[in-house]
């Protein structure tokens, strides 16, 4: 089996390959200390998706409750025939708009950096050493921040759907097994947000828990029809909660959140050390 490496395997081909809106992302990073007080700008929902949104967002958590956690710890693991393929570990401060992910490289090397998630600078180390070669580090640090744009955006869409630039329409309600019953929101983008705002996304909305069970995506450069992940294993973490496993239909693949903590306070030698003290 191909080995899965750092700047190769995001695991499947999966929602926001198109940079997370990352402009918007990254600004929304650096949290000030009344992050949770400020108002927050939205995109355009009609009323009933607005309020099934809102429901979603309610079982969560609450988006002020997300924007005041400073730090979170994850595991990103892509799982295929019950094997692991891939593992990138991050630590994400959400203070300072910074993340250190570290993974195998193709060649097995262990490659870490640590990332200024504003303007995409930043370091990186390869099996415990500080890389020197500028062309080496500018490519490391660039595919750190398409892991973070990847990896974190499988663990916090549901937190997104009223994001700038994001327009959310009710599609009705649909019956799955077992009497399950869904609202479905329909996700799409104004021109210009991210590097691919013609994605198509259904999100199913638990109509019991208000979470969501799953997703259906049309990415801008994929044809009909969209593909289906689940969205399970929904934990509470401190003060939100998350899913932490996504199954795809028809394929043989899963990616598994591990290691998920949402701590007070992170070493700061995480973000500036080749070994630090995790």
């Amino acid at each position: 089996m191909a080995r899965m490496g750092w700047a190769t395997q995001k695991g499947p081909r999966g929602p926001r390959e198109r940079g997370a809106a990352a402009v918007a992302v990254a600004l929304a990073l650096c949290l000030p200390a009344n992050a949770a007080t400020l108002q927050r700008a939205m995109g355009k929902a009609d009323p009933k998706a607005a309020e099934v949104a809102r429901s979603l967002d309610d079982a969560l958590g609450g988006m002020s409750r997300w924007e005041s956690v400073p730090y979170v710890r994850f595991d990103f693991v892509v799982v295929k025939e019950g094997k692991e393929l891939a593992r990138f570990r991050h630590w994400w401060d959400r203070r300072h708009g910074r993340d250190r992910v570290e993974g195998p490289d193709e060649k097995g090397n262990v490659v870490a950096t640590v990332v200024n998630l504003a303007d995409r600078t930043g370091k990186s180390f390869t099996s415990g050493f500080a890389d020197r070669d500028s062309a080496s580090i500018a490519s490391h640090v660039q595919n750190g921040y398409e892991r973070w744009v990847n990896d974190s955006y499988w663990l916090m869409m549901p937190f997104k759907v009223r994001d700038p630039g994001t327009n959310l329409k009710y599609g009705g309600s649909k019956k799955g097994p077992d009497g399950v019953e869904w609202d479905v929101l329909e996700l799409t983008f104004d021109p210009g947000v991210g590097l691919t705002p013609k994605d198509h996304y259904w999100l199913y909305v638990n109509r019991k828990t208000h979470l969501m069970d799953r997703w259906d995506y049309l990415l801008q450069d994929m044809k009909p029809p969209a593909q289906t992940a689940t969205w399970e294993g929904w934990t509470k973490f401190g003060p939100v909660h998350l899913s932490t496993l996504h199954r795809f239909e028809g394929k043989p693949t899963m990616l598994r959140f591990e290691n998920v903590v949402v701590p007070p306070s992170m070493d700061e030698s995480i973000f500036v050390d080749a070994r630090p003290k995790y």
